[in-house]
């Protein structure tokens, strides 16, 4: 027989061993019942979420005591799906679960968690209370991976989630360049489009700009960066970026800029160009975001208190406040506005960074925290959020007493995806939440994993997460390549806007 024949024959072994063991009966409801009044405390936590219609399930645990677990979610409509277990933690079927999803959305589940007890008997518990939207996600996540060790940078790596089901792949790491792989940004969503940044002190600093099959690198390293809308320029923010330590304190690490200036790419003339408003040697600018309409460019800004030859770290680095800004720009002529300013930091004695703009345009999501630009080191930090159509601050309803950071929109403006410090205060973790037609964010969803045990032998951060409606189109060994490659583009920024050395920890 040959080895092909083998492997296709165990391949199908394996199909029916999982298919006899999906309708093997485990521990079930019998005998005795009691009813619970009380909701059963599960992790991750789903009272009140509301689901994409087309989001895989989450792994379960059942921390009530027991001897055996059951679970059940049901809905108006279709089949509903169960699993049981000797053990706390289960895991639903995923087939059953989308087709249950797909019947009931617009409507309500209802999960039903059962424990049998060791005296004998079962208590149900109260049913947990979901909702399924209409709208569904966009169906891949990209995002950073990197340990908590600030020295382990070459142990980062970026990476695509299918959030239909639980495949993860690896995009590039930074083991591929001897370095650190950071701040990727694509073009409407589209995974053939795109640009990602890497640091080695082997290869050098650069950027790579994948555009359809194609990827080329840029030998001058820029940091955050927007897509224009006609996909002709990238916005990126050019930064120096350090790093120091507190002696004491929950979090011991801070981040800031040194120096911060905007810079447009221009991919047809293979050139950067820039602006004196987004330059100004008296500002740091940061977290540059194109409005939908690409004729308004969002970022933020927060005046330098500390002149040259300032020894680092600059005693003001906690009075540095950031302000929300914005800048028109009339793309037939390539001229800028001036800068106006939206939010006042030194008003509102927070920081105001990482704005982003919904596809519709009419609302803007940023992050505030006490000070500084880098608030996932900071349990301070929350979402906000602005209407943009009459100026006014909304509430936003999801933010925690742990740091929350690090947000995306899908493209249909439904579902916001964020990072959080919530589960434990340590590691951020990912987090999606239903935003609706009157700008409310519902209570969010944990990215859902098959074990619900994964989070806690994963000792990772997770960062700069982006929804994309197509796979990344460049492979993980042709990313690397061009990180190591000699430069194909020379580009220089603009004069005072100056070097760029990123980093997004």
């Amino acid at each position: 027989m040959t080895r092909r024949r083998w492997l296709v024959l165990a391949g199908v072994a394996v199909a029916l061993a999982a298919a006899i063991a999906t309708r093997l009966p485990g521990p079930r409801p019998s005998g005795q019942v009691a009813q619970e009044a009380a909701a059963p405390r599960l992790w991750p936590a789903l009272d009140g979420v509301v689901l994409p219609p087309n989001i895989a399930p989450p792994g379960l645990r059942i921390d009530e005591p027991g001897t055996a677990w059951h679970v059940l979610v049901k809905g108006e409509r279709g089949a509903a799906v169960q699993a049981s277990g000797t053990r706390p933690g289960l895991s639903l079927p995923l087939r059953g679960w989308r087709r249950l999803l797909a019947a009931n959305a617009g409507g309500q589940l209802a999960l039903v968690v059962s424990a049998r007890r060791a005296a004998g008997g079962w208590t149900r518990y109260a049913p947990v209370a979901l909702s399924v939207a209409r709208e569904p996600i966009d169906r891949y996540l990209v995002y950073r991976m990197l340990p908590p060790a600030y020295s382990l940078v070459s142990d980062t790596g970026i990476y695509e989630r299918d959030l239909t089901s639980y495949r993860q792949r690896l995009v590039v790491h930074g083991r591929q360049v001897n370095g650190c792989v950071n701040c990727h940004t694509f073009w409407q969503g589209s995974g053939r489009r795109f640009t990602l940044g890497t640091r080695s002190d082997t290869w050098g600093n650069r950027t790579l700009l994948a555009n359809g099959g194609k990827v080329v690198s840029l030998a001058q390293p820029v940091g955050f960066g927007t897509w224009h809308p006609d996909g002709k320029m990238v916005t990126f923010s050019a930064n120096k970026v350090v790093q120091f330590f507190h002696t004491a304190g929950n979090e011991t690490r801070e981040v800031m800029d040194m120096h911060g200036a905007l810079a447009c790419f221009d991919i047809a003339q293979q050139r950067f160009v820039s602006s004196p408003e987004l330059s100004q040697p008296e500002y740091l600018n940061s977290y540059p975001c194109w409005a939908p309409d690409g004729r308004t460019l969002y970022f933020v800004r927060a005046r330098r208190p500390w002149g040259p030859g300032e020894p680092y770290p600059p005693k003001q680095y906690d009075q540095v406040r950031y302000d929300l800004a914005r800048i028109s720009y009339d793309p037939a002529t390539s001229t800028w506005g001036h800068v106006e300013t939206l939010r006042s930091g030194r008003a509102a004695g927070r920081s105001f960074v990482f704005p982003r703009v919904s596809p519709d345009g009419r609302w803007l999501l940023y992050t505030s925290c006490e000070f500084g630009c880098f608030p996932a080191f900071k349990a301070s930090a929350d979402l906000g959020l602005i209407d943009l159509r009459t100026g006014r601050d909304q509430p936003v309803e999801v933010n925690s007493d742990r740091s929350e950071s690090w947000h995306t929109w899908s493209r249909n403006g439904r579902w916001v995806v964020f990072s959080s410090k919530r589960a434990d205060g340590l590691l951020t973790k990912l987090y999606l939440a239903y935003f609706d037609a009157d700008g409310r964010m519902h209570p969010p969803l944990l990215l859902p994993q098959r074990r619900a045990d994964y989070y806690d032998r994963l000792y990772h951060n997770y960062n700069v997460p982006e929804l994309v409606e197509s796979p990344v189109a460049a492979s993980a060994g042709q990313l690397g390549r061009a990180g190591r490659e000699p430069t194909q583009v020379k580009a220089k920024l603009p004069d005072g806007v100056g070097p760029a050395a990123v980093t997004a920890q």
